[in-house]
């Protein structure tokens, strides 16, 4: 069954048996202990009117019941927390930002560990690193970084979380540059293991776990409780803006995008999203000048191609990088930043109310307080494809035409775009478990928002099928293991973790053999059958 499919199959949870029952009953009853006289604003259970909202994070889903939802406030908790679980015959799932495409962050029968409320920023004395709690969102960190004229090389959406983008990888819009991926600038973690041991990963500490951790999925090895990462002030650099609103040329500039954008400077790591009836080209010019990247736009062919609308801006700071091409398309003085600043100072429950379900909430405490609070992020039924074209094995141009094509089927009620993203990046390697960041020269995304209606669903559920079997056949099994589908037609270990999977089955033998820690698509103890591993 198709993952939307399902998603309006069930308007309430399932019923549970007796036994069940009695099991959460005393779960809740443990957790209750641990969190003493707090527990009842920080547990959430299928008794509370706020169930629905509490299990649900981004993507609006009605297939996943966990059994409790406890809301950490500190790292020592968590070990008291897997007790429970494992007492109780639970398995317990870590949950930080809630964006897992598949909510495979809140599965059911389970304990589902928030730890959004985690969410300290400790900045070294030497302004280098930062020490923070793991359910920091990406939104409130840049918020506290930016008081010391600092940042994290992190992603574009404020509610996203800090652990779930790490553990995948951590593409962003400096990538291509020295900067590398996310992955590339953490320096150690504290990590709670399935046995309840509180234990330090880094290069130099239980490497292998550091190495598993990062790209090797989330969930699985253990519950990150600390992050302290590299910090760093982006140069002075410039973004580029084209909005293409003739779909006939949509071919040629994805064509042109693909050919061109992976062998640019890398200083420039650009994406295009393509749109039923327009496409932006989006592009950020890591320490470089507004001249620069005009020559740069001018020798690239991009801006022969039809009559795109073309902003190129230079003196572009910091923050403009977190807002460009979302919130705005020009890099703003300082004066004019500050006014749309507030889509940052993100809470720790940061979502939209689902229908008439009473909203959960435990703080509404921001990073900064003379800011007003950053806009609820909207919930949808997120259905998403993820790709990654290989250098090795780029994509031809009658297949690229018929994306096209299918993209222009989208309907206006689907919201549905691709979003693209240049890869090749200027430094390949990785100590990371992140298995395609030397091979990798794009990255395709296709998303919709799911339909309750189920006459409208299925005819998503079709596009997607035929972008998987037009594209799969392709170019092969690489996917974003941030962007998991239920629906991929691959082995999602190869997938998601490529060359990686028999060394990460190693590790997680090592640090959970009993596999207390999974998901449907986790790395497992031992090796499967339709894995060779020697």
């Amino acid at each position: 069954m198709h993952l939307l499919s399902s998603l309006v199959a069930f308007a309430l949870p399932l019923a549970v048996s007796g036994s069940l029952l009695d099991s959460e009953a005393d779960l809740r009853a443990c957790v209750s202990q641990v969190f003493g006289a707090t527990a009842d604003s920080r547990i959430v259970d299928r008794t509370n009117d706020t169930y629905t909202d509490a299990r649900i994070g981004e993507q609006i889903q009605f297939i996943r019941f966990p059994s409790v939802i406890a809301y950490a406030e500190k790292a020592a908790e968590v070990p008291e927390l897997i007790a429970c679980a494992k007492k109780t015959g639970h398995k317990a799932v870590p949950r930080s930002g809630g964006h897992h495409f598949a909510s495979f962050s809140a599965l059911n029968d389970s304990l589902v560990i928030d730890l959004s409320n985690i969410d300290y920023v400790n900045v070294s004395t030497d302004l280098k690193s930062a020490t923070v709690g793991a359910g920091i969102r990406f939104g409130a960190l840049y918020t506290a970084l930016d008081a010391y004229n600092k940042t994290f090389d992190g992603g574009i959406c404020p509610t996203v979380g800090l652990s779930g983008f790490l553990s995948s990888g951590g593409f962003t819009m400096q990538m291509r540059s020295s900067v590398g991926l996310g992955v590339d600038n953490v320096i150690s973690a504290v990590v709670v293991t399935a046995d309840g041991k509180t234990v330090t990963a880094s290069r130099e500490e239980n490497s292998d776990l550091f190495f598993a951790i990062r790209g090797g999925g989330g969930g699985t090895y253990g519950i990150v409780v600390e992050w302290t990462v590299s910090i760093q002030t982006y140069p002075i650099s410039s973004m580029v803006f084209l909005n293409y609103t003739d779909p006939a040329v949509h071919f040629d500039v994805a064509q042109k995008f693909l050919e061109w954008s992976p062998t640019a400077p890398a200083e420039l790591t650009s994406s295009i999203n393509i749109y039923p009836k327009y496409l932006e080209f989006v592009g950020w010019y890591f320490g470089k000048s507004q001249q620069d990247l005009q020559e740069l736009m001018e020798s690239s062919g991009l801006l022969e191609i039809g009559k795109p609308k073309t902003t190129i801006a230079g003196n572009c700071k910091t923050l403009n990088s977190r807002l460009w091409g979302f919130y705005t398309t020009d890099c703003l003085a300082d004066e004019e930043l500050q006014k749309i600043l507030p889509i940052l100072n993100t809470v720790p429950q940061p979502f939209t109310q689902i229908e008439d379900y009473p909203q959960y909430s435990l703080s509404e405490i921001t990073k900064n307080p003379s800011l007003p609070v950053a806009p609820r992020w909207e919930r949808y039924r997120r259905q998403a494809k993820s790709f990654f074209v290989q250098k090795d094995r780029p994509m031809n141009s009658s297949t690229l035409q018929e994306v096209i094509t299918k993209i222009g089927e989208l309907t206006e009620e689907s919201q549905g775009w691709a979003e693209w993203h240049s890869w090749n990046l200027s430094v390949p390697t990785t100590d990371s478990a992140f298995a395609w960041k030397d091979k990798a020269s794009a990255h395709l995304e296709f998303q919709v928002h799911g339909s309750t209606d189920p006459e409208v669903q299925a005819t998503y559920d079709e596009w997607f099928e035929d972008i998987e079997n037009l594209l799969r056949p392709a170019l092969g099994p690489a996917s974003y293991g941030g962007e998991m589908d239920v629906d991929i037609s691959t082995n999602p270990l190869i997938s998601y973790y490529g060359d990686n999977v028999c060394k990460l089955i190693e590790i997680k033998k090592r640090w959970d053999a009993d596999e207390f820690f999974t998901n449907p698509f986790s790395i497992p103890s031992t090796v499967p059958d339709d894995i060779d591993c020697p």
